[in-house]
């Protein structure tokens, strides 16, 4: 009976610490003075902006003349911390600050509505290629965190499909689950799914 307890208790624990992007153990422990850990900081900022689902990350990246759609293959959170700190650094209070972005092993794209391309190892692409696109700096100073996003960043936006103008109605009047995101430049808007 007491097996079946201890299961049962560390099975709540690691449910109620689940997290829809995978995360480096660092981001896990880092706290702001609220309690609240780096990951799950993360995870509201990325909410609208990636969709994660069995291991695979969607996102749109939104430009002039198409929207691409990524899917990332078993995509994390990765990061750098900065480990120098200034003397100005340390009298403004800041504890740890460095660099985060979304990656995985692979990836594919395509316009929307078209044919998935072929999948590419992203294994070898330098972090500069996911920091551009999916990358936040961040600090914590005095106990909070803050953080400036990239201009790719800026530009995504997370959807598994774009949804008819009747779908958009009734999400729009509360009839039916969805955000919406986005109106892109082909007139179809992007929405993502209630979490």
């Amino acid at each position: 009976m007491k097996d079946v307890f201890i299961i049962l208790l560390s099975f709540l624990c690691v449910s109620a610490f689940s997290y829809d992007l995978q995360y480096q153990p660092f981001l896990l422990q880092v706290k702001d003075k609220y309690g609240e850990t780096l990951a799950r900081t993360l995870d509201k900022m990325y909410g609208d902006k990636i969709v994660a689902k069995n291991k695979r990350c969607y996102y749109i990246e939104i430009t002039r003349n198409a929207d691409i759609e990524y899917e990332i293959d078993q995509c994390r959170v990765n990061y750098i911390q900065q480990k120098v700190y200034s003397q100005a650094d340390r009298l403004n209070g800041i504890e740890v600050k460095g660099t985060i972005w979304v990656e995985g092993n692979s990836y594919r794209t395509r316009n929307v509505g078209e044919k998935w391309s072929e999948w590419k190892s992203s294994e070898l692409l330098p972090r500069l290629y996911w920091f551009n696109r999916t990358g936040f700096e961040f600090r914590k100073q005095k106990g909070e965190f803050e953080f400036t996003p990239t201009q790719g960043v800026l530009n995504i936006r997370g959807s598994f499909n774009y949804v008819s103008e009747n779908r958009a109605k009734k999400i729009q009047n509360g009839e039916a689950s969805g955000i919406i995101i986005n109106e892109s430049g082909s007139g179809k808007i992007v929405i993502q799914e209630s979490r």
